[in-house]
């Protein structure tokens, strides 16, 4: 009888234990979150990590501005060690191909493949060789192998081939912050992405032509599936709401007040006369405000050319953050550091796009018009600009239609179809160079080193 009531009792104990587990576990459990990852869940993250993760330092790697405050190591090209971020988030894109139900898979699987072709891309163009063929099996290598970079080159090339037919029999899916799932546009990306790898190739054409890279690209074009106009830019636009709003804003970035337009970038833009040097940049406070103007100092206008001045990156640190100091430099144009909304951040751009191909042109790895597409690749530039950036900050300038022809038509800017190949890959150059303020993150650095 003993053992019966211990038996008993052990058996109330566990039920009454189990009870206030239940109940303890429901008052824990939020009945809003999901109890089941979806693929959608997983592409808002990987895309959002892919095309929001944005490195305020790059315009001082590119040399279009210099930093006053401090000095900045990438302004020197002092990088340190680098990482495998870039790589870490595949895993949880492999996963949101791999939950895809028959009807999504598709798109899933391009947006997979397209992600792996841009991380790898990234991280190689960083770092060399690298883990590719290995990085992805995390349960069964804890060390991947490293793989030569011309392997990597190979399987990314693949990959995003991989992407592009995915995406041509893919249905709209869900997720994605930007191109609100659709797949032609996701294949145009592809496709522009794949034109921007093989132009970083482009000295590698001779020496390995198992990458058919001349063939490649003229394949691509084409096809046709490519950005037709702005509105295809795979790009963060900005909002006043919280969470959305432009990171540049100075409530964020204290010291934006303390960046400087460089000499790189502002001389070209003063001596093309191009009007986005006045979108682009706010004029010196010592030649435009009453307050820090110097004895004898004429007070100039903002809409006048000369109150934009460039500092040179190359010169001793101290001397030219003086200028700053004295407030003798052209800040960021206002919409970057004042507005919530700011501009929207382009990663793959059309513009861009029409650079690439009219560089390939005059490679010979095309056939085509290289003068149409580096005029549409200005005329794209100006547009973006003019309509992303208010009046209010636009220092007395108005870009029109009329004034983006005279532009193409200028001494310095007209297509040299006289001159060398050599005269008119720098003239692509140049364009590319002023074009992507503040947008296509590390590309001018890995064009500068080929």
């Amino acid at each position: 009888m003993k053992r019966i009531k211990i038996v008993s009792c052990l058996l109330g104990y566990v039920l009454s234990f189990s009870a206030c587990t239940s109940t303890f576990d429901e008052m824990n459990t939020n009945p809003d979150a999901t109890t089941q990852v979806k693929s959608s869940m997983l592409a808002t993250t990987v895309i959002k990590d892919m095309v929001t993760k944005i490195w305020e330092y790059n315009e001082f790697l590119s040399r279009r501005m210099f930093w006053g405050e401090q000095i900045n190591n990438a302004q020197y090209n002092r990088f340190g060690s680098d990482n495998f971020s870039y790589i870490r988030i595949l895993t949880n894109a492999k996963q949101m191909m791999e939950l895809a139900s028959e009807e999504d898979k598709d798109a899933y699987s391009g947006l997979f493949y397209f992600m792996k072709g841009w991380n790898f891309w990234r991280c190689t163009m960083s770092m060399g060789d690298i883990p590719y063929s290995q990085a992805l099996d995390i349960e069964k290598y804890r060390y991947p192998a490293y793989d030569s970079q011309k392997d990597v080159f190979i399987g990314v090339l693949s990959d995003l081939e991989k992407a592009d037919r995915f995406f041509a029999t893919a249905n709209t899916f869900e997720g994605d912050p930007f191109y609100k799932g659709d797949p032609v546009k996701w294949r145009k990306a592809t496709n522009v992405l794949r034109l921007k790898v093989l132009i970083s190739l482009s000295k590698r054409v001779d020496d390995t032509p198992e990458l058919r890279i001349k063939e490649q690209f003229a394949e691509i074009v084409a096809a046709g599936n490519l950005f037709e106009n702005n509105d295809d830019n795979l790009q963060v636009v900005y909002s006043d709401k919280q969470g959305q709003q432009n990171p540049f804003h100075n409530s964020f970035v204290k010291s934006i007040n303390e960046y400087a337009g460089s000499s790189l970038l502002i001389d070209p833009l003063k001596q093309f006369e191009d009007y986005r040097l006045f979108y682009y940049f706010s004029p010196a406070q010592a030649l435009t405000e009453e307050l820090y103007l110097a004895p004898g100092q004429k007070l100039l206008e903002p809409s006048d050319w000369n109150a934009y001045q460039g500092l040179d990156v190359a010169a001793v640190f101290g001397e030219e953050s003086k200028k700053i100091a004295n407030k003798m430099h052209s800040r960021p144009n206002g919409v970057y550091r004042l507005s919530y909304v700011g501009v929207p951040y382009i990663r793959l751009g059309y513009a861009d796009m029409n650079f690439i191909i009219a560089e390939a042109i005059e490679r010979g790895w095309v056939k085509g018009d290289a003068q149409k597409y580096y005029e549409e690749g200005i005329r794209a530039s100006f547009q973006f600009v003019a309509s992303t950036v208010p009046e209010e900050y636009q220092n007395g300038r108005v870009i029109t239609d009329d004034y983006i022809e005279d532009y193409l038509k200028g001494s310095y800017v007209a297509y040299n179809v006289g001159g060398t190949r050599i005269d008119r890959l720098k003239q692509i150059w140049i364009q590319v160079y002023i074009a992507r303020y503040y947008h296509m993150q590390y590309d001018d650095y890995f064009d500068y080193r080929r």
